[in-house]
């Protein structure tokens, strides 16, 4: 029996249009959550738990800069690896589909990637790896992105952006608690196999539609590489696809700010002695907890929501509003009890955002030709943040204290959402 989801009749070029069968749609997204739930699980074991674990047995004096340097590292390919990956997936034209083919490749090198970190025993091997499997498993997520635009119907974009973005704070989860209950190979070897497992599943569970009767890349972006980097951005001409982007980078700096800093926030802002037991790590995992649960319980609803009342803008508008109020409350006081508000109002604030983030991605995407491409751009304005926060966070402590950190995060959550609502393209 063939399980290829079908597709709907659609003449503009390049582009494959999204089933209209919703048992189909249920299918697919059945099996994209745990592969993206993986990616992230991947991504926050190691680099929350294993990496620094690691860099401290082998750096215990130089930990703080050797991490630092390994973290940068990573990043930077990760910026590449993004848009790359939405790309080159663009283009690619086989019968298995465009993105299926580079989702099991990256899956495949990163999980040998990931095993070879765990088996590694020199910063010089990890300063090599880092940023090879920053970049394959980036490259993995700009290719598993595309497929929200490419199978996904408008109508139901909602929903499954809530479904899809709930594999962040669960992959997250997930991650750092295998990471941090069984041992440094064995949690490197899970998570790598769970990345390929689950993409294994997705790719014969819901398989994509041949791409080989679509229109390859236009003459016009062909020629020298001024004309081809010019291209790539193209999206950036496009007045809501660079409001989105602004939007959407002025809110994630709004969260990284303080998350980056949260450990010291609670140890020095609220005090040790002010926290259960006195256990600053363990005050830390009962905010996060705390956030993500929220997160987890709101966006399911707010997805379907904006589906419903088909008012994405809004629900926007609701998480900056929220975010930018609850960076008041540790303002306001300094007490442990405000410190546990402050998170459930975020975590709610970031579930309302999760849950529409990649339905309004979906619809301010100027090229059906290009969708993962500009999709993993949009990426890219979750990633710099994360290189720009340490030294704006640091910078604001040092002039301020924690209370002008709070204050500058909140105010780049209300203007991230005053630009998304200039939006036009969606309602």
């Amino acid at each position: 029996m063939d399980d290829t989801i079908p597709v709907t009749t659609d003449t503009t070029p390049g582009s494959v249009s999204a089933p209209t069968d919703p048992v189909r749609l249920a299918r697919l997204l059945t099996f994209v959550f745990p592969a993206t739930t993986a990616m992230y699980a991947l991504f926050n074991g190691i680099g929350v738990i294993l990496l620094p674990a690691q860099v401290a047995q082998l750096a215990p004096d130089h930990k703080v800069g050797e991490l630092a340097l390994l973290t940068t590292l990573g990043a930077v390919a990760s910026m590449i690896a993004l848009p790359a990956g939405g790309a080159l997936s663009d283009r690619t034209r086989s019968r298995f589909g465009r993105r299926t083919p580079w989702l099991l490749a990256m899956a495949g090198v990163s999980a040998l990637l990931t095993v070879a970190m765990g088996l590694s025993t020199g910063l010089t091997a990890l300063a090599i790896l880092v940023p090879i499997l920053w970049f394959t498993a980036n490259f993995y997520g700009g290719a598993i992105s595309a497929i929200l635009p490419d199978r996904v119907p408008v109508a139901r974009r909602g929903i499954a952006s809530a479904v899809i973005g709930l594999g962040t704070p669960i992959g997250i989860l997930l991650g750092v608690n295998l990471a941090s209950r069984v041992s440094q190979l064995w949690a490197y070897t899970v998570l790598a196999l769970v990345l390929l497992v689950t993409t294994l599943a997705l790719v014969a569970g819901a398989r994509e539609p041949s791409s080989l009767h679509l229109v390859t890349e236009r003459k016009k972006d062909r020629g020298s590489t001024t004309a081809a980097v010019r291209a790539f951005f193209r999206a950036f001409a496009h007045r809501d696809f660079a409001l989105a982007f602004a939007s959407r980078f002025g809110l994630f700096l709004a969260y990284f700010t303080v998350s980056g800093y949260l450990f010291f926030a609670v140890q020095d802002y609220v005090g040790a002695k002010n926290v259960p037991g006195g256990n600053v790590a363990l005050a830390v995992s009962t905010l996060s907890t705390v956030s993500f649960g929220t997160w987890i319980a709101v966006a399911t609803l707010c997805g379907w929501l904006a589906d419903k009342l088909d008012r994405r803008k809004l629900f926007i508008a609701i998480s900056a509003i929220g975010l930018g109020l609850s960076q008041v409350i540790p303002i306001v006081s300094h007490s442990w009890g405000a410190m546990l508000a402050y998170s459930a109002v975020s975590g709610a604030s970031l579930g309302t955002y999760f849950a529409v983030d990649l339905a309004v991605m979906s619809l301010v995407l100027p090229d059906k030709e290009s969708e993962g491409r500009d999709f993993a751009i949009l990426n890219v304005a979750t990633g710099l943040p994360q290189l720009a926060a340490p030294a704006i966070a640091g910078s604001l402590i040092g002039l301020g204290g924690y209370g002008s950190l709070f204050l500058v995060s909140g105010a780049s959550a209300l203007v991230a959402g005053a630009l998304a609502m200039c939006i036009r393209s969606i309602r």
